[in-house]
């Protein structure tokens, strides 16, 4: 793991020097490919201070002005039939999680571009007005407290983050249920009202019914699932999951007032049984990150995702995606 860091560290280095001596168009040049692009959150900054989610509203304009005269942009529907252009690269574009800054920031974008779009929406908006990982991050970040206990474990600050061992509680709230995760509301629940009074909306707010409706009747965009809280489908019971999987499509069909056939795996993680679930009440289109194995890149309902990374150069970026891998 330690040497595949370094290299590639190497890769970014040799990369920036081509790039700098006038090597980008030879870097850059279009070739075929299929991807289907993950964003998260937009802010005006693209700040990364608090986790990998967030580009900036100018990076993400344009990033979608760049592919869209150079690649070809087509809807998850056409990815689906595939309705490929040969000799290019060609792109379907999604967002996670259901945040309000893809509402405020992106679709203005997209509707500007004639950009086609699907919003993977987390339906816990009724329950909680923000997802356990933004409120994680947060409180990690801005919280005076050196160490709490979780879960029968010790948890001490360390750059902004709380860590039992090599442990993180981030981690530790991957593989737990949600009533588990409750309990972490309960320790940090001084720092998030503090941090609710602050300007940090764009980092925690999710969209509203109102919002969520509105995408879902504008002929560019589809709305799918994307569970109930947010938690780790493969790391809890199989039943909270197919729990987490229906309820997320019946509120979201109640919302849109339409059949939600497309649903994107919390943190890309899915099992064969859980697939077969999500196929068995009316999901179409499964959104993964990474296959499990080369056996499932058969299976006609799943794709995997190409997860942009805030930390490297546009250039970079772009010949990643040529590339199709990091």
């Amino acid at each position: 793991m330690l040497w595949l860091k370094i290299k590639y560290r190497i890769q970014l280095l040799f990369q920036t020097i081509l790039f700098k001596i006038g090597f980008s168009k030879f870097l850059l040049r279009n070739r075929y490919g299929e991807r289907i692009v993950v964003f998260h959150g937009i802010d005006k900054k693209g700040e990364t201070k608090y986790n990998s989610r967030f580009i900036s509203e100018e990076y993400f304009e344009h990033f979608i002005s760049y592919v869209t005269k150079n690649y070809n942009i087509i809807s998850l529907d056409d990815f689906y039939a595939k309705k490929f252009k040969k000799n290019t690269l060609n792109i379907a574009i999604t967002f996670d999680d259901g945040y309000a800054n893809n509402y405020n920031y992106a679709i203005p974008i997209l509707k500007k571009h004639n950009v086609p779009a699907s919003f993977y929406i987390t339906t816990i908006k009724n329950q909680s007005s923000f997802l356990w990982a933004d409120f994680v991050d947060l409180v990690s970040f801005y919280s005076d407290k050196k160490v709490i206990t979780f879960n029968g474990k010790e948890f001490v600050k360390k750059k902004n983050e709380f860590y039992s061992g090599n442990n993180s509680l981030k981690s530790e709230l991957k593989n737990v249920s949600f009533d588990k995760i409750q309990q972490v509301y309960e320790i940090f629940i001084d720092d998030w009202q503090k941090i609710k009074q602050q300007n940090f909306g764009d980092y925690w707010q999710l969209m509203t019914e109102k919002e969520i409706e509105e995408i879902a009747k504008h002929p560019l965009f589809t709305i799918g699932a994307h569970g109930f809280t947010h938690a780790n489908l493969v790391a809890i019971s199989t039943n909270e999951s197919k729990q987490e999987i229906s309820h997320s499509k019946n509120e979201l069909e109640k919302i849109c007032n339409s059949h939600i056939t497309e649903f994107a795996f919390p943190f890309g993680h899915y099992s064969d049984e859980l697939v077969e679930y999500c196929r068995k009440i009316g999901y179409s289109k499964i959104l993964l990150v990474d296959y499990n194995n080369n056996e499932d890149k058969k299976n006609e309902l799943l794709k995997n995702r190409f997860v942009i990374n805030p930390y490297i150069s546009f250039e970079q970026q772009l010949y990643f995606l040529l590339r199709g891998k990091y």
